[in-house]
């Protein structure tokens, strides 16, 4: 018998090959390769840039979340992603032209580092158009400001200060986006904006306002109130009126993506698209009589894009752009609450429901603005099953890998992946595999060349998506001791060892920092029952009513490990001030605050898949 070959069976005869529920298939004794089949998961995944977005909040379902407010809704998903909106009125005062320093940080500043904290990202919509009878919350707003600034509306008209109103007329809305002055002071506005939040990386893109009521591309309360006379075409706009919005916010944002609203007229989306933008529609769900959004509006303007005899900027590879950039939906209505209304005229029924989520499955869509309103009983199933869908859905199908190797020796591992979901992630999170001990002591991390937004899914949902492939070969390095050790992967943010992304695969999960993690357990209610912290020594404390009981072992050790809070918070006792649509609150980072941070920057995120032997 080889040397080698007894090694080998030395040392597989005090390992158990089995971890974590994973089936080992096959043992490839010539070339030292242990194949596991690691167990799928159903369960839904809250993963960044995908699933329901919150609406101008932080967190809905979540009343001991100390940046939860507002009135509860248990019925809400868990989310990653916050959209946000704000006037240009919203971020400069009446009189300054400058964006007011103190409006930014109190506004977008602390939205984006309260995201930030809670491993969450961001998007955002600025907008110069107020909806006609929109209320106006802000107190550092006039209270008849129509959406720009009045120092603006005084450039503009010849009104807005020394006690005039700042309200815009009918014909001065309409006609804004057209007036050169107006599109000079964008541009210096989106300019300002980028050099302060470009390249944020709690932001998650960028939604092209600024044109039109509420930042839609449309002048609806100011145009002609008829249904079809709303839009900017029938309001004399053409694209090359409207192109400098959409160049400008290319310039100032260049490594930020971007989203595009699609519109029934005109062809600013397609010269948008081909730009590099993705794109966004509202009103999903529009089953309405006569015409509407599901069976004429998305069909039409998705055909136009390409379309080279009536677009006078067709983008031919329109259809394909998913593969690169973002679609997002807004939903039509209040909330799926209104859709389940038997006494609303625009009821959905439960077909129209599962058609409404199959049409934004078939065009790879990513995230859903759902308003952070009640979610139905009735559609709960619906929505599970399409959030399993929604977005990426990366699942680890088989790994070969050297359960046996000599010190300085070459761990190879062979990887299989497929992407269940309809759309890629669009920021890589690389695969980085690493080796633990028993004791949660991580001695190697190992970082693949694989890049997960080339792992498309199925080009026609419904069908079978495809196997990626990876070989890899790590030299092990000399720090690697003979022993016993977990293989664990995480797909983790770029430059770091922090996992950010979970699998589709039923395994032990373990933190950053090597310790066991048991996940939060929710009764029929979506009420917290209890959760389980890992301490130092890898043992599990009961948490029951999600307070958090860490004693001073952990804690001393985890208050270490706050580098992903130091990025964004200096000062644990100064506030964040957090602009809701409907009020300013104010968020003290109290010792709730700050435990529940360091809690949500320790979720176990590593997949524990295997055992190695260095022999």
């Amino acid at each position: 018998m080889s040397s080698t070959l007894l090694s080998f069976l030395i040392a597989s005869s005090v390992l158990n090959p089995t971890v974590n529920n994973n089936q080992t298939h096959n043992i490839n004794i010539e070339n030292n390769l242990m194949t596991v089949i690691p167990k799928p998961s159903n369960k839904v995944l809250t993963n960044p840039g995908i699933g329901f977005t919150e609406l101008q909040r932080v967190v809905s379902n979540d009343p001991e979340n100390p940046f939860y407010e507002d009135k509860p809704i248990l019925s809400y998903p868990d989310t990653s992603t916050m959209y946000y909106r704000w006037y240009w009125d919203q971020l400069t005062t009446a009189t300054d032209p400058q964006l007011n320093k103190q409006m930014l940080e109190e506004k977008i500043d602390s939205v984006l580092k309260i995201a930030a904290t809670v491993n969450k990202k961001v998007v955002i919509r600025f907008m110069a158009l107020r909806g006609k009878n929109d209320p106006i919350y802000d107190a550092g707003v006039n209270k008849d400001s129509s959406g720009i600034p009045c120092w603006l509306v005084q450039e503009l008209y010849g009104h807005g200060l020394h006690g005039t109103s700042c309200h815009l007329s009918d014909k001065e809305a309409v006609s804004m986006f057209k007036n050169p002055w107006f599109i000079h002071r964008m541009k210096q506005f989106v300019d300002a904006l980028g050099k302060r939040y470009d390249n944020n990386k709690t932001l998650l893109r960028i939604d092209m306002g600024m044109v039109g009521t509420w930042g839609e591309w449309n002048l609806s309360g100011y145009a002609p109130k008829t249904s079809h006379s709303v839009g900017l075409v029938d309001n004399g706009y053409t694209l090359h009126d409207l192109e400098p919005y959409i160049n400008e916010l290319s310039d100032a944002f260049p490594h930020t993506p971007k989203t595009m609203l699609g519109t029934n007229k005109g062809d600013f989306l397609s010269y948008a698209t081909s730009r590099g933008f993705g794109w966004r529609v509202d009103c999903l769900g529009d089953w309405g009589p006569g015409w509407n959004e599901m069976q004429a509006g998305y069909p039409g303007f998705i055909a136009h894009a390409s379309d080279i005899k009536t677009n006078t900027a067709p983008d031919f590879l329109f259809n394909q752009r998913w593969k690169q950039s973002a679609v997002d939906f807004e939903i039509c209505q209040n909330s799926l609450q209104d859709w389940s209304n038997i006494t609303n005229p625009l009821h959905l029924t439960y077909d129209q429901v599962q058609q409404t989520f199959d049409f934004a499955l078939k065009q790879h869509a990513s995230l859903i603005n759902a308003k952070s309103h009640p979610i139905p009983d009735i559609y709960q199933p619906l929505v599970t099953d399409f959030l399993n869908k929604l977005g990426y859905r990366y699942q680890l199908n088989e790994i070969s890998y050297s359960q046996n190797i000599p010190q300085n020796g070459t761990l190879v591992i062979n990887s299989q992946w497929q992407n269940l979901g309809v759309a890629p992630s669009y920021t890589n999170y690389p695969v980085t595999w690493r080796l633990r001990t028993a004791d949660g002591n991580v001695v190697g991390y190992y970082t693949s060349k694989a890049n997960i937004k080339n792992w498309l899914p199925a080009d026609d949902y419904g069908d079978q998506s495809p196997i990626y492939k990876v070989s890899d070969n790590f030299e092990l390095g000399s720090q690697i001791i003979k022993g016993q050790y977990f293989l664990d992967v995480g797909l983790v943010e770029k430059n770091t060892h922090k996992a950010k992304v979970l699998l589709a695969n039923d395994t032990k999960m373990t933190t950053d920092n090597g310790q066991y993690y048991a996940v939060i357990n929710k009764n029929n209610n979506n009420e917290i029952d209890h959760q389980y912290i890992p301490d130092t020594r890898g043992q599990y404390m009961p948490n029951h009513h999600n307070q958090y009981l860490l004693d001073s072992q952990t804690q001393n050790t985890q208050d270490k490990d706050t580098n992903s809070i130091e990025n964004y918070i200096n000062n644990y006792g100064a506030y964040l001030q957090h602009h809701n649509v409907s009020n300013i609150a104010y968020f003290y980072m109290d010792k709730h605050s700050e435990k529940y941070i360091i809690q949500q920057n320790n979720i176990g995120r590593w997949h524990e898949i295997a055992t190695v032997n260095v022999i």
